[in-house]
């Protein structure tokens, strides 16, 4: 079965643009990943988020995608960009 996984990223002020564009470079690599189904990506007016909409086909591999991720130190870069913790549903 497959699932759906939100990703919520507060931001610093004024850090918008920027996060998107580093996005635009990892998020081919995503969609790559076995297991995507689609990733979408949305922007709040006001800057002050971006919200990741991921359909995986399945926890396994949401997981394992999940786990390269962190192996591979895309995460650690978010911090950069990022004003709380990341919200991942």
């Amino acid at each position: 079965m497959s699932i759906m996984v939100s990703v919520e990223f507060s931001l610093q002020e004024g850090k918008q643009k920027e996060f998107l564009d580093v996005l635009g470079n990892v998020l081919p690599d995503t969609r790559a990943y076995d297991g995507c189904i689609k990733v979408e990506t949305y922007a709040k007016d006001n800057g002050s988020s971006i919200f990741l909409i991921e359909a995986r086909r399945t926890k396994k591999r949401q997981r394992t995608y999940f786990h390269w991720r962190i192996d591979n130190g895309k995460l650690e870069s978010i911090g950069l960009f990022v004003s709380a913790p990341t919200n991942i549903k």
